[in-house]
């Protein structure tokens, strides 16, 4: 003969025992047993979150860790080589596989990087040119070898085929300051690294000197041009003696 009440899982029978208020010792053994089981789960849930988190952020740490690296002049060709009216800095970042060099040119006198040099460091290679508002560079720049680069010490040596410049008419490609209404210019520069190269690595080359970067820059209020590179930390009062030398070798 069927029954004609539905046939309850052991754990349905459990519950329902329980909840009749004749509950017994195995009942609430399994009660607590269930719930055990269920903080057990959130709690290792809650802790898988915790890893992804965790690694989330420190990706989008690797990808988003920038840092800003002044340009200072160090020829004097003209009347605006110590202007400080000159501010062009470049900002370095991590991408998933790359370095990333952004330059930006934030001066408030006419003033435009035609010219942007590497040498030497961890890099491996040239990845892309990634070209920002009102600029469009190339590879293989000219001249090869930054100007004024054997005034410093030691002199600027370009690695080969780590140089691009702006396309002709350089002024107009080139990074320029903003004009009012118009975007912030800028050009980027990614590189492969050679293996086991990191940002942190690129950045700690920046820092001794290792590894510099220099920039051309052209159509200055007076026509002249400059040009400037990155110096690191123990070298900035070397690069104000070099610029002083100059500028009294030049005026005598």
């Amino acid at each position: 003969m069927v029954s004609p009440f539905p046939v309850l899982s052991p754990y349905m029978k459990t519950v329902g025992v329980c909840a009749s208020g004749v509950a017994s010792a195995s009942c609430r053994r399994q009660e607590y047993v269930s719930i055990e089981r269920t903080n057990k789960m959130r709690k290792h849930n809650l802790f898988l979150a915790f890893i992804v988190f965790l690694g989330t952020v420190s990706i989008l740490a690797k990808v988003l860790r920038a840092t800003d690296v002044p340009l200072e002049i160090f020829t004097s060709n003209g009347a605006y080589y110590n202007s400080s009216d000159l501010n062009m800095y470049v900002v370095v970042s991590s991408g998933l596989d790359v370095v990333d060099f952004a330059f930006y040119n934030e001066s408030l006198i006419n003033s435009s990087i035609a010219g942007i040099y590497f040498d030497d460091g961890s890099l491996l290679g040239i990845a892309a040119i990634t070209n920002g508002p009102g600029t469009s560079f190339s590879k293989n720049a000219t001249p090869s070898d930054l100007p004024g680069a054997g005034i410093l010490d030691p002199p600027f040596v370009t690695t080969d085929e780590f140089r691009i410049d702006g396309d002709p008419p350089e002024s107009h490609n080139g990074v320029n300051p903003v004009e009012l209404g118009n975007p912030l210019e800028w050009v980027r520069v990614s590189f492969d690294l050679i293996n086991g190269g990191t940002l942190s690595s690129v950045l700690d080359e920046l820092n001794s000197g290792q590894l510099r970067i220099g920039v051309h820059v052209i159509a200055l209020p007076d026509g002249s041009s400059e040009s400037a590179v990155s110096i690191p930390e123990a070298g900035t009062f070397i690069l104000l003696a070099l610029g002083g030398a100059a500028l009294l070798a030049r005026r005598h």
